[in-house]
């Protein structure tokens, strides 16, 4: 597909160039042939320049392919300059014959005054032919780098897209398991809590295999997520308190699916399991004029290390950079307190 769009933009380029040079003819044939009729003019512009394409054409991709290196047996840089000056000076002399000996006896049923290869005819003919070479290497030139420029775009974001699925891979593997232990405890109580949490656990699980795949996703549904994986957390949390308050004034804003959730399962992970005593998450999201401020915070122990707070954090870090360019990530690690403050703008990032 991106060979066919290079030939498709280089035809338009021919075309484009012709059409230039059949003005520029038809302008100079108007001061030799004053006798001649405008539709003869015409004509006469745009069958001559059309032979004059025999030289200039050939010339050109025969120049580029000893720039680019693909004459196999020219690996030198001398003789590939060597060469480039051995093609130029073939294609004028090819282009004086077909002036002289075609286009002004056939054509114009005139004979050029100059000689064949005299110094003014020479001239002329390498004039044409260097400004056709010219101009078509850099406009062959900007496209080569345009194609290049988006094949490194699209590798960036190849590679941008499998670094956020293997991120989204590590983050919390156990919390299945672990569920999933709860829900048999539960059942073993035969607790009237299992089918809700059942219920929730598919939701959940179904959100991360299908909603997650996506780009995108409604700030409202990644809520329900989080509210459901609170639900959830709070059989094997009971002593921990949980606040999670949020406002939103537009619900079919999107956001990337999981970033949100990534910061509350860090609260449970690092500062609700690693609590012997009472403690607590509060959770507070805003969504005002596409800016969204989300602050995560979950109390710690005395004698616990900052660094353990920190484990996941570099991932989930990580993901937030490759998704939202402009954004402010705040992290507060006290004795007693963990806290994260996110700052989206939408406007900026999208």
């Amino acid at each position: 597909m991106k060979l066919h769009r290079s030939i498709k933009y280089q035809i338009y380029f021919w075309i484009a160039y012709y059409l230039f040079e059949v003005n520029a003819q038809f302008l100079f044939l108007q001061e030799i042939f004053k006798d001649f009729s405008l539709k003869k003019l015409f004509f006469l512009s745009v069958v001559s320049e059309f032979t004059f394409l025999i030289a200039e054409i050939p010339a050109f991709y025969l120049v580029l392919a000893a720039i680019d290196g693909k004459i196999k047996f020219i690996n030198n840089k001398f003789f590939r300059v060597i060469s480039i000056l051995v093609i130029l000076v073939f294609f004028v002399i090819l282009y004086r014959i077909l002036c002289h000996d075609l286009v002004y006896p056939y054509y114009f049923l005139h004979s050029e005054e100059t000689i064949r290869f005299s110094l003014p005819g020479i001239f002329n003919a390498m004039m044409n032919i260097v400004f056709a070479v010219g101009i078509a290497l850099g406009f062959m030139k900007f496209i080569q780098q345009n194609e290049t420029q988006k094949k490194l775009a699209e590798i960036h974001k190849e590679k941008t897209d499998a670094e956020l699925k293997l991120l989204k891979t590590q983050i919390n593997p156990h919390f299945l398991f672990n569920t999933l232990n709860n829900i048999y405890g539960l059942s073993l109580k035969k607790s009237d809590q299992t089918p809700e949490i059942i219920l929730k656990l598919a939701k959940i699980m179904r959100y991360n295999i299908f909603d997650s795949a996506k780009d995108k996703v409604s700030v409202q549904k990644e809520i329900e997520n989080i509210q459901d994986f609170i639900d959830i957390q709070r059989i094997r949390h009971k002593s921990v308190s949980v606040e999670f308050i949020h406002s939103i004034d537009d619900i079919s804003q999107e956001i990337s699916p999981l970033i949100l959730l990534h910061f509350v399962e860090n609260a449970f992970k690092h500062g609700a399991s690693e609590s012997r005593f009472d403690s607590y998450i509060r959770i507070n999201l805003k969504l005002e004029n596409r800016t969204l401020i989300y602050k995560v915070e979950n109390s710690k122990e005395l004698g616990l290390t900052k660094d353990s707070t920190k484990i996941g954090l570099k991932n989930i870090k990580r993901q937030v950079e490759l998704l939202y360019s402009k954004h402010i990530l705040k992290i507060d690690n006290s004795d007693k307190i963990f806290r994260i403050t996110l700052k989206i703008s939408f406007e900026t990032n999208e």
